[in-house]
């Protein structure tokens, strides 16, 4: 059995790896990182529920189909993790990204910014760490409009 010292290294190694996955675009990479019925919420500076998955395969279709030729950045830092079981790591990662969206593409912003925390689950099986579940409760967002020309 990995120390947690072990456990929590590479816990950081798949969350870094979650955020360069979204960044790059890489989908399959990105799916891998998480069991088969994740439990991912994302909400909003108010508490609302804004987003809400139970499956890895309808969680992926969308981010992918929103961030489509979007240029992102996603950061985590200040990693509080502990460790549950053998099997179980719980963890809360600070956050901020920034999403800058096509210009063409009326459906969706300009840009949002946001920060907030990451509370998740990271449970073992077949000897990879993959999150469980995932919330993230953000602080702030903030949404630029696109600009119109009249």
């Amino acid at each position: 059995m990995q120390n947690d010292t072990e456990v929590f290294e590479e816990i950081g190694f798949q969350k870094a790896r979650y955020c360069r996955y979204i960044d790059t675009k890489r989908w399959d990479e990105f799916g891998k990182l998480f069991s088969t019925e994740p439990e991912v919420r994302f909400m909003d500076p108010e508490g609302n529920t804004v987003g809400a998955f139970n499956s890895v395969a309808d969680f992926v279709a969308v981010t992918a189909h929103f961030l489509e030729g979007a240029r992102t950045i996603h950061q985590v830092h200040n990693a509080e993790l502990e460790r549950v079981s053998a099997h179980q790591v719980t963890a809360i990662w600070s956050m901020e990204d920034y999403l800058v969206f096509p210009v063409e593409d009326e459906t969706r912003p300009a840009s949002m910014h946001g920060y907030g925390h990451y509370h998740e689950t990271w449970e073992l099986a077949d000897g990879q760490w993959r999150i469980a579940k995932l919330a993230l409760r953000r602080t702030i967002l903030e949404i630029k409009p696109k600009e119109r020309i009249q």
